[in-house]
């Protein structure tokens, strides 16, 4: 059974449209609309808003207590009368991350 150029031309339109209209139907429940995607992005926006100011003062408090911690080892080693001043010297004078 051979088709003519017509006959298949109009078969293959007929399979394309019925193909069309069944990803239609089962992917049209995944769309959006506009206000939804515009509400979604405000609740989304504002979590990652708390989150992050929760994060900044989780950050502010991190550097308080390493900021007392340091001070309170210098004061340590400025008062430790087992060290010679040329050791104190070069512990308190030593850059972070090495010399």
């Amino acid at each position: 059974m051979t088709f003519s150029a017509l006959e298949t031309a109009c078969i293959t339109t007929i399979l394309s449209l019925l193909v069309a209209l069944v990803v239609h139907a089962v992917t049209k429940r995944n769309y959006v609309s506009h206000g939804q995607c515009e509400e979604r992005r405000a609740h989304v926006c504002s979590t990652m808003q708390a989150v992050q100011e929760g994060h900044a003062e989780l950050r502010q408090d991190l550097k308080d207590r390493t900021t007392v911690l340091f001070r309170m080892l210098r004061a340590m080693i400025v008062h430790d009368k087992d060290l010679t001043p040329d050791i104190k010297t070069e512990i308190l004078n030593e850059t972070p991350g090495g010399k």
